[in-house]
């Protein structure tokens, strides 16, 4: 029979521990900004070296519904191993079983793929490249909207457009790197970081920048080439 003494000194170490889970969760997430149309926050590289069964997790403020835009800035240094990765998992709230999944391979391969998990076909990945998969040059993209469909982009271009997944929400975005737990770190520095933009599109003009960014550069190139061409 367990005494009162233990049992006491049971309660103490669990919250201690639970504390000490807690704060080092919380201690990689930072610069969070929420607004009515938008949130936005940081995730330190340590993150990337959770094992898969134990993510961090992002719980957002509210479930975002159907109409979203996703961008990932992805600033990580990663250990020089072919297999260092960093795997984000865009969840819907529970119990839904549905997720998008990208995972980012270092320099040395470039490896890259994005997956969709649905109750009704499974785990699928929708792309999937092992050398030169990604790029920095722009941010990974993310979206989601009514008779749209998903697309995501590389950091380099369109890889899967208007696809359709049947709706789909955000509720969190999960973090993780090691498939086992005796796994090699993956990264030694740097963070990833995460803003999404959603609901009615009138109501928030950064809704349409990465649509102005697109044709502000056209705009460049032509005017470039018009200058040439006259030279």
């Amino acid at each position: 029979m367990i005494g009162p003494v233990q049992l006491g000194l049971t309660a103490v170490v669990f919250l201690i521990i639970y504390s000490m889970m807690s704060i080092n969760g919380q201690s990689t997430v930072h610069d969070v900004i929420k607004t009515r149309n938008s949130e936005r926050f940081v995730v330190d590289y340590d993150a990337s070296n959770n094992y898969r069964r134990y993510p961090l997790i992002y719980n957002f403020s509210k479930a975002i519904p159907t109409n979203w835009q996703l961008t990932i800035q992805n600033n990580l240094s990663y250990l020089d191993l072919e297999n260092a990765k960093t795997v984000v998992k865009i969840q819907e709230p529970p119990p839904s079983e549905k997720f998008i999944e990208l995972a980012m391979f270092s320099e040395k391969t470039g490896k890259f793929w994005a997956a969709v998990n649905t109750k009704e076909s499974g785990y699928i990945k929708v792309y999937e490249q092992d050398r030169d998969g990604w790029s920095r040059d722009q941010p990974i993209f993310v979206a989601h909207a009514n008779n749209q469909g998903l697309t995501i982009t590389n950091g380099k271009r369109i890889i899967v457009d208007k696809l359709s997944v049947n709706d789909f929400i955000v509720g969190s975005v999960s973090i993780y790197g090691k498939d086992e737990v005796n796994d090699a770190n993956n990264t030694n520095g740097g963070t990833v970081s995460f803003n999404i933009l959603f609901g009615n599109p009138a109501e928030s003009p950064l809704y349409y920048m990465p649509l102005i960014t697109i044709i502000a550069i056209g705009a460049i190139v032509l005017v470039l080439i018009i200058r040439k061409k006259r030279d």
